[in-house]
């Protein structure tokens, strides 16, 4: 699953994974590579600096997404320290769920940018309108500059769309939402 930033990937791997699938979130598992103790700590503050260094002795993800959000090149960096692991750790887990004869579902929000559009059974692209993406990362507590900054970072929702063999349109009440994932997980699934 794929999708924009605030289209509503998370909600929708919640109600997937509430009906019983196995899910893995390639942003959870970047998040780990940068905890305490995490792979991938080391690495990013030799190339960026004790600056982005926590008190915990992982790395700020806020220091660190400010700097690679406002500076293309940074974030190509930051890319290409963590996009190998993850995608490593993303096969992995696909393997073990295939090998158990599992349902998985992995949300994997650069999936055409990293790369991995061919990795799947099924793409799916949770996609929602521009003013609607904008008001979700506001309630996140973004600024307007941010927000586009972040949306920019990535490939438009409307390519994203072309490339999945299934788009759930977000723009409505979670009630429409949960709709909408029943009947792609019903086509699918069941």
């Amino acid at each position: 699953m794929t999708g924009g930033i605030a289209c509503g990937k998370t909600t929708v791997a919640r109600f997937w994974q509430q009906w019983g699938a196995a899910v893995c979130d390639a942003d959870a598992v970047a998040h780990e590579l940068i905890a305490p103790g995490g792979d991938c700590v080391e690495d990013v503050l030799r190339e960026f600096g004790e600056s982005v260094r926590n008190s915990e002795g992982g790395v700020d993800r806020n220091r660190l997404g400010a700097v690679v959000f406002a500076d293309v090149s940074a974030r190509e960096r930051l890319n290409a320290l963590l996009h190998p692991v993850v995608i490593h750790q993303m096969q992995d887990w696909a393997g073990r769920i295939r090998r158990e004869g599992r349902l998985g579902v992995a949300v994997v929000p650069l999936l055409f940018e990293a790369g991995m559009g061919k990795d799947w059974d099924v793409v799916i692209c949770v996609a929602s309108r521009e003013e609607k993406m904008l008001e979700r990362l506001a309630a996140r507590g973004l600024s307007p500059t941010e927000a586009q900054a972040r949306m920019a970072s990535q490939w438009p929702v409307s390519q994203k769309k072309k490339l999945a063999d299934r788009v759930i349109k977000n723009d409505g009440s979670l009630a429409e939402l949960e709709t909408e994932c029943r009947l792609v997980w019903n086509d699918l699934f069941e």
